[in-house]
């Protein structure tokens, strides 16, 4: 989509048959000149307090669904529900070294958060062009010794005690000539990320053969807040479900679902796995490394074969599209995104394996 096409797109969101009619009218009473040009879609200062009125009470929400289209697809009214309640408050704009990062939409919950960035390279920097799928940008570089990595950090600076994974999205450039690009962040963790702060150390271009090079670095700080509330986890009664593996029982210890996605844990008898593993002639057994830094060793069958679904009351089975896991001998936890949103009063029950859980 060409940027005028886009800039069309927002127009008829923002304004709408009432929000117009509300607009004209004001604008008449108050005598004022040509209609605003809007140069921002968070533009909050600079505007008559009517007009900020106007836009803010009847067609904020709607702005803020329209920038997440780019990245989900079209939302529907109960998916665009679910982006308007967990939607927060915005960090304010970041420059380091002439280049400038600056927070567009944000919204999350206790253990998920998306941010969508707008990544503005230093005036006159020409972005490299990328060879197809063979080279990609990326928010760190390969120096992560001297600070080149993209991590969650505490306030004080200190490491978060909590796991977590971070993707982000490249979004289609309106207009790859200029230097200014579009991503969403999409962070996953076991614990709660309010307060924790993002820290960005710059933008390089990757190729698959890992080779880096930098186009800017700096320090790009934001704090994740608002819009994360823990009660948005709903917490499922789980007391004595189970479900089959190939070579076992699993017993699920912990459930919780949320309109962004699920956190599970449960466990096994390792050696009865085992036992199993062996009889069937399969190499069930991985190293991994606790926490306390034991090595120790783990079945890894039952995170394929255990499939965790939400079921909606249409049928729809709504699947886990990136999870990561940490576990140990007998034990694993998990936790999931959806690929989208989720309205969850239309949710009916979740599935594990053939094992149906109810929600209600």
């Amino acid at each position: 989509m060409d940027r005028n096409a886009y800039q069309s797109e927002l127009d008829q969101v923002q304004f709408t048959e009432a929000g117009r009619s509300a607009l004209t009218d004001a604008l008449m009473a108050e005598q004022a000149g040509p209609p605003v040009q809007h140069r921002s879609l968070w533009m909050k200062r600079g505007m008559a307090a009517v007009l900020a009125a106007v836009l803010l009470v009847g067609t904020a929400a709607a702005v803020t669904a329209s920038l997440w289209d780019s990245f989900f697809g079209r939302l529907d009214p109960g998916e665009q529900a679910v982006v308007d309640t967990l939607s927060g408050g915005l960090s304010g704009a970041v420059s380091a070294g002439g280049a400038m990062m600056t927070p567009m939409a944000a919204f999350g919950m206790d253990g998920v958060f998306y941010l969508m960035l707008e990544i503005q390279a230093p005036e006159g920097t020409v972005l490299p062009p990328l060879d197809g799928e063979n080279e990609t940008y990326q928010l760190f570089g390969d120096d992560i010794l001297n600070g080149e990595w993209l991590e969650l950090r505490e306030p004080d600076g200190g490491d978060p005690a909590i796991s977590y994974s971070t993707e982000f999205t490249w979004l289609e450039d309106p207009d790859p000539a200029d230097n200014t690009l579009t991503v969403v962040l999409s962070i996953l963790a076991d614990g709660d990320l309010e307060g924790k702060v993002l820290h960005i150390p710059g933008l390089w271009k990757q190729t698959d053969g890992k080779a880096y090079t930098e186009i800017f670095s700096g320090d790009f700080d934001f704090v994740l807040s608002g819009g994360l509330a823990e009660d948005s986890l709903l917490a499922v009664d789980v007391a004595g479900v189970t479900a089959q593996a190939p070579c076992g029982t699993l017993t699920m210890d912990r459930l919780k679902v949320s309109p962004l996605g699920l956190q599970w844990s449960y466990h096994y008898d390792e050696n009865a796995v085992q036992a199993a593993a062996a009889e069937n002639g399969r190499d069930a057994v991985a190293l991994v490394t606790a926490d306390s830094g034991e090595v120790v060793e783990f079945s890894d069958i039952a995170i394929p074969d255990t499939e965790l679904l939400l079921v909606l009351k249409d049928g729809t089975q709504v699947e886990v599209a990136s999870s990561f896991s940490k576990g140990g001998s007998g034990w694993m936890e998990q936790s999931g995104f959806f690929a989208r949103p989720v309205d969850l009063s239309q949710a009916d029950y979740l599935l594990w394996g053939e094992t149906e859980i109810p929600l209600h």
